[in-house]
């Protein structure tokens, strides 16, 4: 068990999920201006909603630091154990925005947690069919990309989640939907088999 936490960052990712609550309370005011493609100039894209890429990234760099061949006939359960792991830290996530919202009042935080849903399981799906560092730097691009392309006369597009307010529905129920795939492919033997690719240091 200590050999897993300490090559899954286990520490270092509950510091970034910590930090994302309260920067995400903070600095709810920071705005950073996307230029927008078509319809329109910029779009202000609130921090707090960029935060969570921090956490998804170290997630997904501590698991390629394994040896997948290994691992993948280890008889610990090392797959389960990341996938429980990966599944408390949204939970807690989404317990923790709701939680900071309520007493602090700062809107933007459930939205943080939604795309921090969001983000780890579209970096898992990703992560299935290419690599870690395909899938973080994919996953990273993608927020810029929603309100690059996806924003026209200042209002986001459906399909673009991660711009919306944390109280529209379609983009939680979006979030949950590549959460709860990318946890489930996690969790499937192909994935660990997929992954099977020298270790990055």
């Amino acid at each position: 068990m200590d050999w897993w936490l300490h090559v899954r960052r286990v520490p270092a990712v509950c510091a970034a999920l910590a930090a994302c609550l309260v920067l995400g309370a903070v600095a709810d005011s920071i705005q950073i201006p996307v230029p927008v493609v078509v319809g329109g100039l910029s779009f202000a894209f609130p921090l707090p909603f960029l935060l969570p890429l921090a956490p998804v990234c170290l997630i997904l760099y501590g698991q390629s630091r394994g040896d997948s061949p290994i691992e993948a006939t280890a008889v610990r359960p090392v797959r389960l154990w990341d996938t429980g792991f990966m599944t408390a830290c949204a939970v807690l996530t989404l317990a923790g925005g709701g939680l900071v919202s309520s007493l602090t009042g700062h809107v933007l935080a459930p939205g943080m947690a939604r795309n921090f849903l969001g983000y780890l399981g579209l970096a898992l799906l990703l992560r299935t069919f290419t690599s870690p560092r395909i899938a973080a730097t994919s996953v990273t691009l993608f927020p810029i990309a929603c309100a690059a392309f996806g924003v026209h006369h200042g209002t986001p597009a459906r399909w673009a989640w991660p711009l919306h307010e944390p109280t529209y529905l379609p983009a939680f129920i979006e979030a949950i939907a590549l959460g709860a795939a990318g946890l489930a492919a996690a969790a499937l033997p192909v994935t660990a088999g997929r992954l099977a690719q020298p270790p990055e240091q």
